[in-house]
């Protein structure tokens, strides 16, 4: 890059032509973060995956892989519901509807993308994930948790608190949007919701590699069903915050003590093979 640029700097005929090149294209090349400009405004170089908004196919990022393109993020508002402006051709709308109303800038390839979670419907596990998100900040609570809401520690972890442990969180998110009450149904523990037959669970298993958002994911080191408890065991869950991604909404422990988003790969052990999918 040195040398190129000592090339440039001595060739004025050179230099002239590189900066013949429009800016948002450029001749050094970009990387994840720098800044890029598409057709609807500033923006910067991201993985498609990670774009909110409107992700050009364009070589506005000419350096990077294919899945890198230049990520202009504009916030559009429809009502009472809020999203992103996307293309439609390009982005689609995971997840969501696109409103074809007058909310973008642009041709009317670009529209206002509207979460289904933001307006009330989608599948029942973003439903779930809703649900559970506003439980925000409520502390951790050993075997807390029930149809109505939070409730208090039980021994051996009894420090007073009122609020959630991780399967009480998903099985309250899931009874307040469904109806159905793991609770009483004695699968509220983690390993029996894991373990149990998909026949009498009633919802399906799928692989980690295939997690969709709302999906419950597992963790137990060894993630072995025949242990009740121990490092093998399967003793904590959480709900995946997007498709494939590496983040879940959970209630970690005493020592975090509040329900949260965690990086599923900063957790300490590896996720168990499957994934249980709320239909």
């Amino acid at each position: 890059m040195v040398e190129l640029k000592r090339l440039l700097l001595a060739n004025p005929f050179l230099l002239a032509s590189a900066m013949a090149f429009p800016p948002e294209i450029g001749v050094f090349g970009r990387a994840i973060g720098d800044k890029c400009r598409g057709n609807e405004g500033a923006g910067t170089c991201q993985t498609t995956s990670n774009c909110r908004g409107i992700s050009y196919p364009q070589p506005y990022c000419p350096s990077d892989p294919n899945n890198v393109q230049c990520c202009v993020e504009i916030p559009c508002t429809v009502g009472t519901k809020s999203g992103y402006c996307r293309s439609v051709s390009n982005n689609g709308c995971p997840g969501g509807s696109f409103d074809p109303g007058n909310y973008c800038p642009g041709s009317q390839d670009i529209q206002c993308c509207l979460k289904n979670s933001e307006n009330g419907t989608g599948t029942v596990g973003e439903r779930v994930l809703a649900k559970a998100m506003e439980a925000a900040g409520v502390p951790y609570a050993w075997w807390g948790g029930s149809c109505s809401g939070p409730t208090g520690d039980a021994p051996p972890s009894d420090f007073g608190e009122i609020g959630f442990d991780c399967s009480g969180l998903v099985c309250w998110a899931l009874c307040q949007t469904t109806g159905r009450d793991l609770f009483s149904e004695g699968l509220r523990n983690t390993r029996y919701m894991y373990c149990e037959t998909q026949a009498r669970l009633g919802y399906a298993k799928y692989p980690f590699s295939q997690r969709k958002k709302g999906d419950a994911v597992f963790f137990g080191d060894a993630c072995d069903c025949s242990l009740s408890d121990g490092p093998g065991s399967i003793h904590h869950v959480g709900l995946v915050m997007e498709d494939g991604g590496d983040m879940m909404w959970n209630a970690p422990n005493d020592d975090l003590n509040r329900v949260m988003a965690l990086r599923i790969s900063a957790f300490g052990e590896t996720p168990c093979p499957y994934v249980i999918r709320f239909t």
